[in-house]
């Protein structure tokens, strides 16, 4: 299959996930069905009840109240990705479109350029196989897991840390309810996070695509400047050959200039996303640890996997985009500059200059989005949650 073919296979995947919770990413006017109503309903309802059960949990107990809450955190990251596909519909519409077209314009000038466009599109397939097996696992388990200790044990466990108010889980009816209202938010949850996650990981990927055919280009220009510095051995005075340098030179510099403006596009659309998904996933961590170093609970040990598993992603692609920018200032840096023109010179300056002073993703302007974040995060994540369970607050 051609590359653009296996992108736009790619989008289409993503565009049906969107369609089971109405939100139809490519259609030109945002539509709201019931199927979306049922979407948006999902969080309030946790909002809702969660809060309320917490309240009164936690006059219990502080045990207890934190018990109640060890889903904050996927509520905040949950409503952070449904209002940004709400509120973002058009510019991520938009991007997907322009994503696509890149792959039929790229893929026909050659063997080099649809390398890149395939190795880069492997590596979304890579992260889609991972993100849709750990979230398949842990949700399911999440689910199922009740039903299991029910019919073996006799225990009643419920799927979401809160209870209905007026519905005992003690009675058959009422604790059927109360599984069938939980297994809504629960699968709308699941399927939005895989959503957002596709959603974002495909636009940081594809900085890393843009950055290998940013090195083919300037390899193209690099082996045109050997060639004029070559040509100074062997040909006649006075005979000059241009070897089409300026052409390059420019292309090099436009597609640089649409490599930045990608780059800030995508932290534009989905900064606030990226952020409160990792700072969210920090603070479900530390309750599940706390909540676990007193005394063991299943649905926080799952959501603890879950939270610590959607962080560590993030931030490793976050890694790699750093490594993309790296690569594309190497390559600016290696080119035989000192063979360009003057007015040539100029122009590679200017980019060289954007190159040294790319914009990393900065997580609400305090931390860049990286590997290194996150083992700060969940140093001081241990941390805390080991000091309020020995202090037993």
């Amino acid at each position: 299959m051609k590359p653009s073919q296996r992108m736009h296979g790619l989008v289409q995947h993503i565009n049906a996930v969107a369609q089971q919770l109405g939100l139809d990413m490519l259609t030109v006017k945002k539509e709201y069905i019931f199927r979306t109503w049922v979407t948006i309903s999902a969080p309030l309802t946790y909002a809702v009840f969660g809060v309320y059960w917490g309240f009164l949990e936690a006059r219990r107990h502080w045990l207890e109240g934190i018990k109640s809450s060890i889903m904050l955190g996927g509520l905040v990251s949950g409503s952070a990705k449904l209002l940004t596909i709400l509120l973002r519909h058009t510019p991520i519409r938009d991007l997907l479109h322009f994503i696509i077209k890149i792959s039929v314009d790229y893929e026909q000038r050659g063997v080099d350029f649809i390398h890149a466009l395939n190795f880069g599109i492997d590596r979304v397939y890579k992260i889609q196989r991972i993100i849709f097996v750990g979230y398949s696992i842990t949700f399911l388990i999440m689910l199922l897991m009740p039903l299991v200790l029910l019919f073996y044990k006799g225990i009643r466990i419920t799927v979401m840390p809160y209870e209905i108010p007026g519905l005992s889980i003690d009675s058959n009816i009422g604790y059927g309810l109360t599984y069938l209202q939980h297994t809504i938010p629960e699968v709308v949850g699941g399927i939005g996070f895989y959503l957002g996650d596709m959603l974002v990981l495909l636009a940081l990927n594809q900085i890393q695509t843009f950055a290998d055919i940013f090195q083919l280009k300037a390899t193209a220009l690099n082996d045109a400047l050997e060639h004029k510095e070559h040509s100074r051995y062997v040909c006649n005075v006075g005979e000059y050959k241009d070897f089409n340098i300026q052409a390059l030179l420019m292309d090099l510099i436009n597609w640089h200039q649409l490599f930045v403006d990608y780059c800030e596009l995508v932290e534009k659309i989905y900064d606030n996303l990226i952020a409160a998904q990792v700072f969210a996933a920090s603070v479900s961590i530390v309750i599940c640890l706390c909540v676990n170093l007193n005394e063991f609970d299943l649905i926080s040990a799952i959501f603890f996997l879950v939270s610590a598993y959607s962080m560590s992603v993030y931030c490793i692609v976050g890694t790699q985009i750093e490594f993309a920018y790296d690569q594309v200032y190497q390559t600016v840096s290696c080119l035989s500059w000192h063979e360009l023109s003057c007015e040539q010179r100029k122009l590679y300056m200017m980019m060289l200059q954007r190159a040294q002073n790319m914009k990393i993703i900065i997580l609400l302007g305090i931390t860049p989005l990286s590997l290194g974040t996150a083992l700060q995060a969940s140093e001081l994540d241990f941390c805390f949650g080991n000091l309020l369970a020995k202090n037993n607050i």
